[in-house]
């Protein structure tokens, strides 16, 4: 072989491993863009969520911003507790809805926005899915084994909605959810 086809293999070798050492360093950066987009700075070794139950009421009343609320469903349970997650007590407000199929899905309320770690702290990773909302926010599809979570943010607040479900099922729940005030 002549030394002009030699050196013409070797840089066309050395262009395939370059632009594959390329695309696997934006990979990175586009996913670690969206975690942190999405969960910002993941908790500390050794954190711990812990729960102490809120003040006895309403639970919906104990919230203090607009609640999620899902128009699919029939709710069969509303709980709201403080949980201690990232060195910050988060007020949580749970509605367990039972859907047309037998199975539940929980719309979650929670503020401040540091709940967002919780996702990571029980094994929630997020999906190169895109295109969800929930009530009108943008959202981000996490998954762990078979559930699935959608979880968007506005401002201080964090909205999740939470069921074994697949995409489209999920996107029709986000889609069709909504914030309502609480009642005082």
């Amino acid at each position: 072989m002549s030394a002009k086809k030699k050196r013409s293999r070797l840089l066309g070798g050395l262009t395939a491993v370059l632009g594959f050492a390329c695309a696997l360093v934006l990979g990175a950066l586009f996913y670690g863009s969206m975690v942190y987009q999405h969960a910002g700075e993941r908790p500390a070794e050794g954190a711990r969520l812990t729960q102490t139950p809120a003040p006895l009421g309403t639970a919906g009343a104990q919230f203090p911003g607009a609640a999620l609320e899902l128009s699919e469903g029939t709710l069969i349970h509303e709980a709201a507790e403080d949980v201690r997650v990232g060195g910050e007590v988060c007020r949580v407000l749970t509605r367990t809805y039972r859907l047309e199929d037998g199975t539940q899905a929980r719309a979650v309320s929670a503020a401040p926005a540091a709940y967002l770690e919780w996702l990571a702290q029980e094994g929630f990773m997020p999906q190169l899915i895109t295109g969800f909302i929930v009530a009108g926010m943008d959202a981000v599809c996490e998954a762990r084994g078979e559930e699935t979570a959608l979880a968007a943010r506005n401002g201080d607040f964090v909205y999740l909605i939470l069921a074994t479900a697949q995409e489209q099922a999920m996107y029709a729940l986000g889609a069709g959810a909504s914030l309502e005030t609480s009642e005082e």
